[in-house]
C-alpha cells in the first residue's frame, strides 16, 4: 500500500430480535469498541426534560420502535435514553452522493435496477452495513448513521430509498445546510421507510407526514417498477413518479434540486454535481434498454469526471461505498471503499453473511480547484 493509500475496516451486522433485544445487543457490542460507549452517550443535556419529551413522541408518532431500540442500548450501557447522541443528532432546531434507478423496460434482465455511490470522509462514518429483522417490522439491509439511522436500504417487500444532499450551497462540503426546519434529519427519514412501507406509494405517503429539517434528496423504489424522485428543503416538498408503462423510465440525482418547485430554493450549484447528473444520464440513456448490474458497477468505478468514483476523503467527497441493488431479485452488490481499489461482494436478506471485518483501500487524492465552483 503506497503513502497515498489508507486501508480502513468495514462491518457487517446481523440485528435481530425485538426493538429492545437488537439496542440491548448494540450496547453491549459497543463497549469492546475504544471510544465508541463515550461517543454515543454523549447526548446529555441537549434537550430539557419538556422538550425530550415532545421529542420522545415525535419518534413514537414517526419512527415507532426506535424509543424502544434506543431504550436498550441506554440499558447496555447504563445511561438514561436521554443521553443518547441520536437524539441530539438526528432532531435538529431550526453528503454528497449519487444514486439512480432503472425500471425493468430500461434493463436487459427486465429487473428493477438501483445504483448508488456515497461520498463523504471515513472520519465521520459508521462503516457498517446492517442487516436488521426486528420483530413486527419487515428485515432491511443498509448502511447505519449514527447507529440507529439509515443511509440508504432495501426491505424484504423490494423497497428501496436511496439519498444524496439536495441544494448544496457552492463551495459547501460539509454535505447538508443547517437546520431549515424543527424535524428529523434524512437518515431517520429512510429508516421509518424501510421500517414502514411495502411499496413506492406508502413511502410517498409517509413522506409527506415526517417533518424533515434538512435539505436531501430521496430515489424511493418497488420491485413492481414504480419510482419517485423527492426533492426536500425543510417543508417544501417535490416529486416525480415513474412507472413502467410511461414515457420516463430512468431517474437519477445528485446534488442539486431539478424540480421546479425545489429549483427555486436553490442557493448555486457545484460543478460536479451537474457533470455526474450529466453523466448518470448519458450513461442510462446509452445502454438502455439493455442495462445490466455489470454496466452499474462499471460507471460507479470508473473516476469523476467520467464516472462517479472519487478519491477526495480529506475533502469529505471519497467514496465509501458503492452499491446495486436489484429490487427484482432482493439482492445487494455492495463495494466497501473506492471501487477502483476493492471488491465487490453480494449480500441478501434471506442469508447471515459473514460479519467481517472487510478491510477497504482508500486511495488519496485532492481536487481540483474547478471541482468545487
Amino acid at each position: 500500500m503506497s503513502k497515498q493509500e489508507k486501508q480502513i475496516i468495514f462491518n457487517h451486522v446481523v440485528l435481530e430480535g425485538s426493538a429492545y433485544e437488537v439496542g440491548r445487543l448494540q450496547g453491549e457490542r459497543m463497549k469492546a469498541i475504544p471510544g465508541a460507549a463515550a461517543f454515543f452517550a454523549s447526548g446529555r443535556g441537549a434537550f430539557s426534560g419538556e422538550e425530550m419529551g415532545r421529542v420522545f413522541d415525535l419518534f413514537d408518532a414517526h419512527c415507532p420502535g426506535i424509543n424502544e431500540e434506543i431504550r436498550g442500548v441506554a440499558d447496555g450501557l447504563n445511561v438514561p435514553p436521554a443521553h443518547i447522541a441520536y437524539y441530539a443528532g438526528t432532531y435538529l432546531r431550526s453528503g454528497h452522493c449519487s444514486h439512480w434507478v432503472a425500471l425493468p423496460s430500461m434493463t436487459r434482465n427486465n429487473h428493477v435496477l438501483v445504483g448508488r455511490s456515497y461520498e463523504f470522509s471515513d472520519a465521520m462514518d459508521d462503516l457498517c452495513l446492517c442487516t436488521t429483522r426486528i420483530h413486527g417490522k419487515p428485515a432491511h439491509v443498509g448502511f447505519s448513521t449514527l447507529l440507529f439511522g439509515r443511509g440508504e436500504g432495501m426491505n424484504e417487500h423490494g423497497l428501496s430509498v436511496t439519498t444524496s444532499s439536495g441544494g448544496m450551497p457552492v463551495g459547501a462540503v460539509e454535505g447538508m445546510r443547517p437546520p431549515i426546519q424543527d424535524g428529523l434529519h434524512f437518515w431517520a427519514l429512510v429508516r421509518a421507510l424501510l421500517d414502514q412501507c411495502k411499496n413506492t406509494e406508502e413511502a410517498l405517503k409517509l413522506i409527506e407526514e415526517i417533518p424533515v429539517c434538512s435539505n436531501p434528496n430521496l430515489i424511493v423504489a418497488d420491485k413492481q417498477g414504480n419510482a419517485a424522485l423527492v426533492e426536500i428543503f425543510g417543508p417544501h416538498k417535490a416529486v416525480k413518479r415513474i412507472d413502467d408503462a410511461g414515457s420516463d423510465r430512468l431517474l437519477c440525482s445528485t446534488n442539486h434540486f431539478t424540480l421546479p418547485k425545489t429549483r427555486e430554493q436553490d442557493a448555486g450549484t457545484m460543478k460536479n454535481s451537474r457533470v455526474r447528473h450529466r453523466a448518470i444520464m448519458a450513461e442510462l440513456e446509452e445502454k438502455a434498454p439493455g442495462l445490466t448490474l455489470d454496466d452499474m458497477k462499471t460507471w460507479l468505478s470508473t473516476p469523476y469526471p467520467d464516472g462517479l468514483c472519487c478519491h477526495f476523503y480529506e475533502e469529505f467527497f471519497g467514496t465509501l461505498r458503492a452499491m446495486v441493488f436489484d429490487l427484482t431479485a432482493g439482492t445487494l452488490d455492495v463495494c466497501f471503499g473506492s471501487p477502483m481499489a476493492n471488491a465487490w461482494r453480494r449480500f441478501d436478506l434471506s442469508t447471515t453473511a459473514h460479519p467481517g471485518p472487510y478491510p477497504a483501500i482508500l486511495p488519496r487524492e485532492l481536487t481540483s480547484p474547478s471541482f468545487w465552483q
